[in-house]
């Protein structure tokens, strides 16, 4: 079924709780048929024909249908119908936010963020109407970025006491996770996903961005899976779910301090603030590709003070629209540079605007001029290659675990002089870097239309050749770096011969090498590698344990056997410890003195579940992070 309007979450829970308790077990195939109805739409209305003698008819107030009475179905059983029902459960779920762009933000027709991953999500993260891999959604709040803008005060720094209300919301958001875990992606109809964006809707009218973030997120991973779309990972849908429910049990706690709550509440919107004359140098253009159907590029340029910012051109669209975009002008004042002209140049910018996180806005008051930009041998970019490889590794996992809209601006990147070895298996190319640590370059995306898997393939048949580098470490894999540019590292004479128009440096996603530009004594056949290895197997076996929960629920795990004894052989005590609890919680289930089943609301187990998994996100992220360490 295409061209239904958004519908609030509200409006879908009235119609589902209006129907009988015979007809929500028919919810689920009712929503299957109507897949096939066709749609037409006339002036504020819109009208699904079910058969010949059946229509629903949608009247729509500024584009949505907001309220139950919105729907009106032809039928007998009206208005206690399936045929509502399964037509809202088919269209799009809004927001309920404002989105029309502040006139301050930047151009970006939504919320990716400069990895183009899932927001926070917040971007990406770019939340991801569904992701947003990592990810990204289309509505602002489901990024639940804290951004304030430069020139306030950081909403984690200001104490806030939370009021009942809020309690409560953050109650009913653990509650609807709990459910959607106890019951698992093949149990979570309907009835599950309404029942999580009632809570949602409920979490961010009283002020729970982050945790109503999540939720939205969790709805739309199971939203996509019903659907077979081909951007669900299960991988993802475990970290959203791991999300809400630890941001919603503390929110729900009651002795939380109050200087912890305002970051885990998270804000609606991104705010961006006047930011006075910045001097500006290109450093890198990366393309952003997000699963959420969003794409086009992000800038980093640095200040005189070596800060980074970034400026952005995402809009709806696929890997071809993130090939193009990097010849967009970017939007700017009237400086006339095109992206990736501006990362081989400079900018001059006065009246502009910001977010805390370093994003630079393009309101109408923002002007801009062409500058002289610098060689990555040359300051302020010399002093991103100069900090520590340990602190680098610090900094960058320390930002990679927070949401993705909350991340300053260039804080997950790392900035690398090595010395290539040879390729790995796959695209992957095995390097040292300057501090003697082994580490390997990854291809950042694999869409065929950019030019990263060729670039890679060719630096890895160049053994010896030193570069500089620019990448993002895989917070997955030991000592792995997305690689995103690369340039010339000081004296190493033509060992990697560039045009001048290049100054010095390739962005390896938009900048095709050739064989010719290597130095020919340099090119050699591939040395066989070992591939990139991942975490520790017995963390990996935990991890399993946990995303087959959120796939097949609580009754899967009650009969699955927790391998206690292989994690303690793997001296994880408390990961072994974790996953014998998990696995006796699932299997509890408490009974009256006749011995009946009575109610159990899935307190402990989700309890146990969620000590699990943040038991093994620390665990892992603390492995990779000591693996990049010589």
């Amino acid at each position: 079924m295409n061209g239904l309007p958004a519908v609030t979450a509200p409006a879908l829970a009235e119609t589902l709780d209006a129907l009988p308790g015979r007809l929500r077990k028919k919810v689920d195939e009712a929503v299957t048929r109507a897949a096939a109805w066709p749609v037409s739409t006339a002036d504020d209305q819109v009208t699904v024909t079910v058969d010949e003698g059946t229509t629903v008819t949608l009247t729509l107030t500024g584009g949505v249908v907001r309220t139950g009475a919105d729907a009106r179905c032809s039928c007998l059983l009206a208005p206690n119908c399936l045929h509502r029902v399964a037509v809202l459960a088919l269209a799009p779920v809004h927001d309920g936010l404002d989105d029309e762009p502040q006139p301050d933000e930047p151009h970006s027709a939504g919320p990716a963020d400069a990895d183009g991953k899932p927001a926070a999500d917040g971007v990406g993260s770019t939340a991801q109407a569904a992701p947003g891999p990592s990810g990204p959604t289309v509505d602002g709040a489901a990024t639940a970025s804290r951004e304030t803008g430069s020139g306030g005060a950081d909403p984690g720094d200001v104490p806030v006491l939370l009021t009942p209300r809020q309690r409560d919301a953050a109650e009913g958001l653990w509650r609807a996770g709990a459910a959607v875990l106890a019951a698992g992606t093949t149990g979570s109809g309907l009835v599950l996903r309404t029942a999580l964006l009632r809570a949602v809707h409920e979490g961010r009218a009283n002020g729970l961005h982050r945790a109503a973030a999540a939720g939205t997120r969790v709805a739309a991973g199971l939203q996509a899976l019903r659907e077979s779309q081909p951007q669900f990972r299960l991988a993802e849908l475990t970290d959203d779910l791991r999300e809400l429910l630890t941001v919603s049990h503390r929110l729900r706690a009651d002795d939380l301090p109050a200087g912890q709550s305002a970051d885990l509440l998270g804000v609606a919107r991104r705010g961006y603030d006047p930011q006075a004359g910045l001097r500006l140098y290109g450093l890198c253009t990366v393309p952003v590709v997000a699963e959420s159907g969003y794409a086009g590029t992000a800038t980093y340029v640095v200040d005189r003070a070596g800060r980074l910012w970034t400026v952005t051109d995402v809009a709806p669209g696929g890997a071809d629209r993130a090939a193009r975009s990097g010849d967009t002008v970017v939007a700017l004042g009237e400086a006339g540079l095109t992206h990736r002209e501006l990362t081989r140049a400079g900018m001059i910018v006065s009246g502009g605007t910001a977010s805390a996180s370093g994003r630079l806005g393009a309101g109408r008051s923002v002007r801009a001029v062409r500058a002289a930009g610098a060689a990555w041998t040359e300051p302020p970019l010399r002093t991103l290659w100069e900090e520590p490889l340990d602190q680098q590794v610090s900094r960058a996992f320390a930002a990679l675990a927070e949401p993705v809209g909350d991340r300053l601006a260039g804080s997950d990147l790392v900035f690398l002089s090595v010395r290539l070895s040879g390729a790995a298996t796959g695209d992957a190319v095995l390097a040292e870097t300057a501090d003697g640590a082994p580490v390997v370059l990854t291809v950042a995306d694999d869409h065929p239309e950019l030019a990263y898997r060729d670039n890679l393939r060719l630096l890895g048949a160049a053994a010896g050749l030193e570069l500089l580098v620019v990448g993002r470490p895989d917070p997955g894999r030991r000592a792995t770096v997305e690689a995103l540019s690369i340039g010339i590292a000081p004296g190493t004479g033509d060992g990697l011969r560039l045009p001048a128009a290049w100054s010095g440096h390739a962005d390896l996603g938009y900048d095709r090498l050739h064989r010719s530009q290597l130095l020919s004594g340099q090119q050699q056949a591939a040395v066989a590698g070992r591939p990139p290895a991942t975490g520790d197997p017995a963390l990996q076996l935990l991890r399993r344990h946990l995303e087959r929960v959120v796939s097949g629920g609580r009754g899967v795990h009650a009969l699955a056997d927790d391998q206690e004894r292989r994690l303690r052989r793997a001296r994880l005590d408390l990961g072994a410890y974790l996953s014998a609890e998990l696995g006796t919680a699932a299997r509890f289930r408490p009974r009256d003195a006749f011995g009946r089943l009575t109610g159990d609301d899935a307190e402990g187990f989700t309890r146990a579940w969620l000590s699990a998994a943040v038991y093994e996100r620390a665990a892992t992220q603390a492995l990779i992070e000591a693996s990049w360490l010589s």
